[in-house]
């Protein structure tokens, strides 16, 4: 059902989704007719549909594998200062963060990746899908997740840490203003997740925010990153913070609450 209405959004089908792939229509059409997708089919259809492969095994209410998992469950204590100080950069600097994490080493995995919490969508629906993506392929606790929230939201969507949870848990309604405040965060098009869940988009789409963007983009690229290396990231773009003039940005609710990071690398769980 998933896959019909992704394809029903992007006016596509079966047969071109198929050539994109290198996959073969039959298959495609069986998990279209409700077949569970396999991980070698959910590894190949990922760049075709233009998502990260770990969130497609999300949608299909799949664990994610540890090979597409994030590498040091950790570095997750960091994600408070980095969204904090990345959001309030300006464009070039942003880019030069994103340009660190990429240049670092990949380390190796010494530990199988345990997520926060992993929600089941057969008892939860939609909010489970969209939490896993969140807390499993972001590698959020419950604090840093509803903080990266409401600094990329610009505070529209500030709320408890609990009332994220409860998303995932399917206690708390998944709202269209929500849907689209979350979709910012895990960096996918609004309208592709309003359709792959069947839930509207609100009348009147929220601004564009690049540094919204960029910080969510960021989120991702750090996820492949030890405590370590994510503790080195965090100090440069704190450098970068405190560097600016007062008068640089226009603070408004990102300009609450500045904090400073320890200048004391932590040992990686990794």
């Amino acid at each position: 059902m998933l896959l019909e209405r992704l394809l029903d959004h992007r006016k596509s089908d079966v047969g071109r989704l198929s050539q994109a792939a290198g996959v073969s229509e039959a298959e495609l059409r069986n998990v279209v007719d409700g077949l569970q997708p396999g991980p070698g089919l959910l590894k190949a259809l990922a760049p075709a549909l233009e998502l990260h492969k770990a969130d497609l095994f999300a949608m299909a209410g799949q664990k994610v594998p540890d090979g597409l998992a994030p590498l040091d469950a950790s570095a997750r204590r960091y994600i408070d200062h980095l969204v904090g100080y990345a959001i309030c950069l300006p464009a070039d600097q942003r880019s030069e963060l994103r340009r660190l994490v990429r240049e670092l080493p990949q380390m190796p995995r010494r530990d199988p990746y345990v997520p926060r919490k992993w929600f089941d969508p057969r008892k939860a629906g939609f909010g489970a899908l969209v939490a896993n993506m969140l807390y499993a392929n972001r590698n959020l606790a419950w604090g840093n997740a509803a903080k990266a929230l409401a600094y990329c939201s610009n505070g529209r969507m500030y709320v408890s840490a609990v009332t994220v949870v409860m998303i995932g848990e399917g206690r708390v309604e998944l709202t269209p203003d929500r849907l689209a405040d979350l979709s910012t965060l895990i960096d996918m098009p609004a309208g592709a997740l309003a359709a792959i869940t069947g839930i509207p988009l609100p009348d009147g789409s929220p601004p564009e925010d690049p540094a919204a963007a960029d910080t969510a983009a960021l989120l991702w690229d750090v996820r492949r990153l030890s405590a370590e290396q994510r503790w080195h990231v965090c100090v440069r773009a704190e450098e970068m913070r405190y560097a600016l003039p007062d008068d640089a940005l226009a603070w408004r609710f990102r300009g609450a609450g500045p904090f400073r990071i320890s200048r004391h690398p932590p040992r990686s769980a990794n």
